[in-house]
Formats: C-alpha cells, sequence, structure tokens
C-alpha cells in the first residue's frame, strides 16, 4: 500500500495545531507518516505536537530553531519515507477522505494538484481556490507542454493555470525533495511557487482535480506582509528562471515568469515601480481626483494605503463585498452595493485577476455607474512596467 508523509510546519500557532492535527489522524487512509516540524515555537505548539505524539504512533516531532517555513519542510524531508508527500500548513485543516480520494483519482503519477477552500472564520463566508486548466492526467510530452504553456498564467493577468500552492499538491517524494531543497531558505514570499512550478516541470505525469479537499485558514496575522526584501525577491524569482531556462520551453515560461515579476512588484513593492502614473496601473486616475477603491485584498489594501498617504487623490471610500471579513481586522471596508452613494470621479478595481476585474465592472455598469469612471487592470498598461534592474538581469539569464 502507497504511504503518504504528510509534513506540518508548525510555529507559534497553539491555537490551530490540534484541530490540524486531529484532521490528518483521522484520515480514512490509514497509511501514513505524520512528521510535525516545530519551528522554534515560542508558545506551547511544540508541547501540544509531542502530547500527539505519544497517542499516535505514526507521528514524529522535530524541534529545530526557527529558520522559516522553507527550512522547516526541509527538516520534514530530510526523514520523510513515504512514496508520496503532502504539505499542510499547521493553521489549516483537511477533509477526512481527503487521500483516499485523491489515491483513487491515480494512484501512479508524480504530482496531483487539487483544490481548496479559503475559511475566513466567518459563517457563510469563503472562497475557493481552484486550478483553472480543464481537469484530467497530462501525461505525455504534447499533454505536459500545454499545461506548462498556462501553469502560472493562463490568458490572463492574474489567473494561475495551476493555483501555486503546495498545500494543494500531492508530490512524489523523490521529486519534490529536488525541487524544494533548491529553494533558499531566505525565501519567504511566494516560497511554495519556487517549488511547484519546477516541479511540475520535472514530473512525467501530473493529474489536475477541483475537488475542494483542503480547508486554508485566512488569519489576520498571516494575510499581509507589507514590503518584501530584494534578497527574498532574487532568491526566488532567480529559483524559478533557473529551472525555465533549462526547460525547451523556455520562451513562454519566462514570459509567465515576467508577469509573476510584476505580480509581486505590485504587491510587495509599490512605491519601487517606476512610473509617471498618479495611481498605477489606473491611467483614468488624475492628480486631485476624488477616488472609490474596489477590493480589500493584499492590492486593494496596497492601493488604499497608498491613496491615503500621497496628496495627489482623495480616497474617498474602500469597498468589497466581505467587508465583514475585513472590518474583523478594523479596516475601514464598505459594503460593495454603497459604492454608488460614495462621492467619486473614478472607482478603481484593484484586484489583480483581470477577469474578476472585468466581471465587477460591468456589475457596476448595471448599478447605474457610467464605464467612463471605473479603471481596472488592464495589460498594455501593466507592459509598460519598468522591473528593476536585477529583475531584468533574472529575466535575460544574468542571475
Amino acid at each position: 500500500m502507497v504511504c503518504i508523509s504528510v509534513v506540518v510546519p508548525v510555529y507559534n500557532i497553539e491555537a490551530y495545531i490540534g484541530e490540524c492535527i486531529e484532521s490528518i489522524i483521522a484520515q480514512s487512509y490509514k497509511n501514513l507518516e505524520i512528521i510535525l516540524v516545530d519551528d522554534g515555537s515560542e508558545d506551547s505548539s511544540g508541547i501540544i505536537c509531542d502530547a500527539y505524539a505519544r497517542k499516535d504512533s505514526r507521528i514524529q516531532v522535530i524541534h529545530k530553531e526557527n529558520g522559516g517555513l522553507v527550512s522547516a519542510r526541509k527538516a520534514g524531508l530530510s526523514i520523510a519515507k513515504g512514496e508520496y508527500i503532502s504539505c499542510v500548513d499547521g493553521d489549516d485543516w483537511i477533509e477526512p477522505q481527503m487521500y483516499q480520494k485523491l489515491l483513487a483519482l491515480n494512484p501512479d503519477v508524480d504530482v496531483i494538484a487539487f483544490a481548496g477552500v479559503e475559511e475566513y472564520g466567518i459563517p457563510g463566508q469563503s472562497g475557493i481556490k481552484r486550478n483553472t486548466i480543464k481537469e484530467g492526467l497530462y501525461e505525455g510530452e504534447k499533454d505536459r507542454y500545454q499545461l506548462y504553456r498556462c501553469m502560472m498564467v493562463n490568458d490572463s493577468f492574474y489567473v494561475n493555470g495551476i493555483l501555486t500552492y503546495l498545500w494543494c499538491k500531492l508530490v512524489r517524494r523523490t521529486l519534490l525533495i529536488q525541487c524544494q531543497m533548491e529553494v533558499p531558505d531566505s525565501v519567504s514570499y511566494a516560497e511554495d511557487a519556487a517549488c511547484v512550478y519546477p516541479c511540475l516541470l520535472k514530473a512525467k505525469s501530473i493529474y489536475v482535480c477541483n475537488e475542494s479537499f483542503y480547508h486554508y485558514r485566512v488569519r489576520p496575522g498571516s494575510m499581509v506582509k507589507e514590503q518584501v526584501g530584494v534578497e527574498k525577491l532574487v532568491g526566488l524569482f532567480g529559483t524559478l528562471a533557473k529551472s525555465f531556462l533549462a526547460h525547451p520551453l523556455k520562451e513562454s515560461l519566462m514570459r509567465q515568469l515576467q508577469y509573476f515579476m510584476w505580480h509581486g512588484m505590485l504587491l510587495k513593492q509599490y512605491r519601487q515601480i517606476r512610473h509617471s502614473m498618479v495611481l498605477y496601473p489606473f491611467r483614468k486616475v488624475k492628480k486631485g481626483m476624488k477616488v472609490a477603491v474596489y477590493g480589500a485584498g493584499i492590492f486593494g489594501k496596497v492601493i488604499w494605503k497608498y491613496g491615503q498617504e500621497t496628496g495627489d487623490i482623495v480616497i474617498t471610500g474602500w469597498f468589497d463585498q466581505r467587508c465583514e471579513v475585513y472590518r474583523t481586522r478594523n479596516l475601514p471596508v464598505q459594503p460593495a452595493e454603497e459604492v454608488t452613494g460614495a462621492a467619486f470621479d473614478v472607482v478603481v478595481i484593484a484586484i489583480l485577476d483581470v477577469r474578476l476585474a472585468m466581471k465587477i465592472e460591468r456589475q457596476f455598469v448595471h448599478m447605474g455607474i457610467p464605464v467612463e469612471r471605473i479603471d481596472y487592470i488592464r495589460m498594455e498598461v501593466l507592459e509598460k512596467m519598468q522591473l528593476p534592474d536585477y529583475m531584468e538581469e533574472i529575466l535575460t539569464g544574468k542571475v
């Protein structure tokens, strides 16, 4: 019977780790090796892990100095013996039949990619994270190359063909170890992507499924890393470029990496973007205008904060259909339908998924907002973005 090693990084999550472990040991598929990596927790997380290890012989606990998520996963992989690896974050939980159902899909592929649910901690409020490419088996070179051409960006900015997250993958152990060990420990932004996409490129067979088995807990403290240092981005983008440049589809892959870099700049180095616009990349916004912001995710927060801190525009409101979620984080977000009552010259849709942004634009027009007073992310604007020199050097293979 196939053995699955479940690697769980743990750091200061005493309120959640018990629920996570319970969901793993309750799996209908029993042939599991459960590796809990206490990454230098300062609360009782490590003690809780040890208590579970005494109750279930399948559990091993590693206690180590704090080194970050990548370091913790490497520690777990170093002792893993299962044919497949599943990475579960210690503050999340999984469905009782997850492993049984995944193996029933195809028990002999290198990677199984599936879906998950974002849990916001408010009844009735959740979101589905899905892959956007066709479900099924990608095994021959022709099929896999079809997947590779849209795995990071599927026809639209910024829509993943295959989700970046490692938690929604079941990966052959030898493959995951090979790719994870090449990710620098210092990478702490999009660290999953630095491992996931090289794994896909090295895989001989990939199965894509959009059934949701995983519950990803969105916590206020883990929602936003305001800025990410250059060294962390170099580690991330450099790892991906090394893998992409060695592949026959390097031109398509490097183009996708460029989109990924733009994505990272908008979220994590917004003030470093070189441009002449009042509010990038919203070309309809002019100096002195009243601006309403729709979208309270990470990019929405970037735009709202930037607009508040500069004197070039006046932010007159911040709106989102999940305002209840953001209000629990003490953010002054108003219900989406109230945007029509706000005073603004332009409402900007601060959402990086262009498909979703266009859908919201249509909804606004239906609500009576003139289309000329609505702006959202447009590729022709993004493609004029000047990336920092170090990113350009990565794209040209100099780093």
